[in-house]
């Protein structure tokens, strides 16, 4: 995982921020890189999955960034789990996630899907500061995405956040 981490961490550093489509791009392909670690290094309760149970990753993000998902997961397993891309239409739908990408956080829109999970075991992602309910935030340092943990966050969702992942977040809120 570090590697793979550090080679798209080292494609976007040296991208050229004059011309923005491209970055955009090579973000999005970041982004699904980590979004498919996280569930590797993330443990949910065991009454709330079944061993051969599909990982959900479900998407309220521009459909772009869904179909870059979408790709990056294409005939994936974790731990016997296949992963599946989710592009979601209602919060409804949220509840059957295991992991929800919100996109940008501080939004009133992603405060809906955040409190449609709310106390169940899903892992919350988004883009900017980490907000209440929010487990895992992106966030841009030095040019580079970075991400963000919330530990008491993670707790309340009833999730397991592996050392190995911590240890790799830019800051870790108790």
């Amino acid at each position: 995982m570090a590697l793979l981490i550090a080679l798209a961490l080292i494609v976007l550093g040296a991208q050229p921020t004059a011309t923005r489509s491209p970055e955009q791009a090579i973000e999005a392909e970041v982004k699904a890189v980590f979004l498919y670690n996280f569930a590797k290094y993330v443990d949910w309760p065991a009454a709330s999955q079944g061993s051969s149970a599909t990982i959900r990753m479900c998407v309220t993000a521009h459909p772009q960034f869904f179909a870059v998902l979408r790709e990056a997961v294409r005939d994936e397993i974790i731990n016997g789990r296949p992963l599946a891309a989710i592009a979601l239409d209602g919060l409804d739908a949220a509840r059957d996630c295991d992991i929800l990408y919100v996109g940008e956080s501080a939004t009133p829109d992603a405060a809906a899907w955040i409190n449609a999970v709310r106390g169940r075991q899903v892992l919350t992602v988004g883009d900017g500061p980490l907000v209440d309910g929010l487990v895992i935030a992106f966030v841009r340092d030095q040019n580079r995405v970075r991400f963000d943990i919330s530990r008491q966050a993670a707790g309340k969702q009833s999730l397991a956040i592996s050392s190995r992942l911590l240890g790799l977040a830019r800051r870790v809120e108790p």
